[in-house]
């Protein structure tokens, strides 16, 4: 019974609170707004795919045996490697007019390959899609031009160079979960100021708390006298 009665206190004193903790939720949601807008830098994508085979299909040989897609499909994951690495980076920065080091192009850049295929995307973030487009066509031109130099790969083709939109959408953050989380933030500090309340207020508010609180039984109330101030 005293577990019943405290769940039911404690819905009371959040019901109590309710306006509070909505209150700092929706400043919680303008704070995170405007952190977006004004400080949070959003960050754009730009991708381009490449096609890798270990040797030029003709006429002759269209028909490719399955070992051989499988043994392609597996060296994937050397090309991946291959495509962060200080030698296909290094290059790439040396051919880009912006003051970029191999360091820095490792963090812009994610590397994947379709399910069981030879296709490899290469995607680039950067403030300005424009130049993560410029990044990662320069990155899919050295690593045609050094992969055969590396490995026995004669037959690199690159199926989309990246391009930059008019008006890009960006990756990231996302608003939603941004201002979401604002929200949530404002929630939490809501039910800390509630907290704190309920514990420093040893005031009664009404009879029901006479009764909770010291189990006595309410024997009378006095009427606020008109003209009189509150004690």
């Amino acid at each position: 019974m005293k577990e019943t009665i405290s769940i039911k206190m404690i819905f009371t004193i959040i019901k109590r609170h309710l306006v509070l903790i909505i209150s700092t939720a929706v400043v919680g949601m303008m704070v995170a707004g405007a952190a977006l807008v004004f400080l949070v830098t959003p960050m754009y994508e730009a991708r381009t795919q490449i096609l890798v085979t270990q040797s030029a299909q003709t006429e002759m040989n269209s028909n490719i045996q399955t070992s051989e897609v499988q043994a392609n499909i597996q060296l994937v994951n050397t090309y991946t490697a291959l495509l962060k690495s200080p030698r296909i980076l290094d290059d790439v920065a040396r051919n880009l007019d912006s003051n970029f080091t191999a360091g820095q192009l490792m963090s812009k850049i994610t590397v994947a390959s379709e399910h069981n295929s030879q296709v490899i995307n290469v995607s680039v973030t950067d403030p300005n899609q424009a130049v993560a487009a410029e990044i990662a066509n320069e990155i899919a031109a050295s690593f045609a031009k050094i992969t055969p130099n590396v490995m026995n790969v004669n037959n690199i083709e690159i199926l989309a160079k990246a391009t930059a939109l008019e008006n890009p959408k960006p990756v990231s953050p996302s608003s939603i979960i941004f201002i979401g989380g604002g929200a949530a933030g404002g929630m939490v500090i809501g039910f800390a100021i509630m907290i704190i309340h309920v514990i420093f207020n040893t005031r009664f508010k009404d009879e029901s708390d006479v009764l909770d609180e010291l189990g006595i039984p309410l024997l009378g109330n006095i009427a606020k006298i008109p003209g009189q101030k509150s004690l």
